[in-house]
């Protein structure tokens, strides 16, 4: 894919109307290896549009006989794609192994999400942790609350979000906590794309020298899955 001049930070301009479905795909899209399962299953969708046809004119019969329309359902893990007799269509299966429905984007194409040809699949949330026994320890943005299952849930809950309420203005007024907002991780969301831009050149030591080291290690881990988790993040 075509990407911005990562040493010009004005070439990133486009960033600033990006709402989070846009950011994931920006992260997305720089993925080597979706970039390389992308262009292997165009090869094939060629091929069979070559053989064919294209719609309207498409012979659907011949199409759906032909086995390299089709890929196992044991590689489909998502579990949401229409198996038919144990396989499930290519199209399917890559969209679901990346995290969307409809038909799997060029990662050349700069806004599938704006012109309505990627529709992220809604993201089942993970259960919250246990504290203590997760051995987690809470951060500055986290609080761990204790509830006592042998008695009703429900006024429990509400006096949790209350004092979780109270306890959030307290640290943004108190510790300068910020809420997680599109607006606010913008620039740094920018740096981590000039960061995979810099790799791809081949001038990732002087993105890390830029940047430093821990903001290399969360633009791998936002292009290696992460970027789903900016679905959570209200524009």
């Amino acid at each position: 894919m075509l990407h911005p001049d990562w040493k010009d930070p004005l070439a990133y301009a486009f960033c600033e109307r990006l709402t989070s479905a846009q950011w994931a795909w920006e992260f997305l899209r720089r993925h080597p290896d979706y970039q390389r399962e992308w262009q292997a299953f165009w090869n094939t969708w060629k091929a069979l549009e070559a053989a064919y046809g294209k719609p309207p004119n498409r012979d659907f019969c011949a199409w759906k006989n032909d086995p390299r329309a089709w890929v196992p359902a044991s590689e489909c893990v998502d579990g949401e794609c229409r198996i038919d007799q144990d396989k499930v269509l290519i199209e399917c299966a890559l969209g679901a192994r990346w995290g969307f429905h409809k038909f799997p984007p060029d990662p050349r194409d700069d806004d599938p999400v704006g012109e309505g040809r990627l529709s992220w699949r809604p993201r089942a949330e993970a259960p919250l942790p246990v504290l203590p026994d997760d051995g987690l320890e809470p951060g500055p943005a986290h609080m761990g609350l204790m509830f006592d299952l042998s008695l009703p849930l429900k006024p429990q809950l509400e006096q949790a979000r209350h004092q979780l309420q109270l306890e959030a203005a307290r640290r943004r007024r108190e510790q300068g906590l910020q809420p997680r907002r599109v607006r606010t991780l913008r620039e740094h969301w920018i740096q981590l794309l000039r960061v995979l831009d810099a790799e791809s050149e081949g001038e990732l030591a002087q993105a890390r020298e830029m940047f430093g080291e821990a903001a290399v290690t969360e633009a791998m881990k936002l292009r290696d899955g992460g970027y789903l988790d900016l679905l959570r993040v209200p524009d």
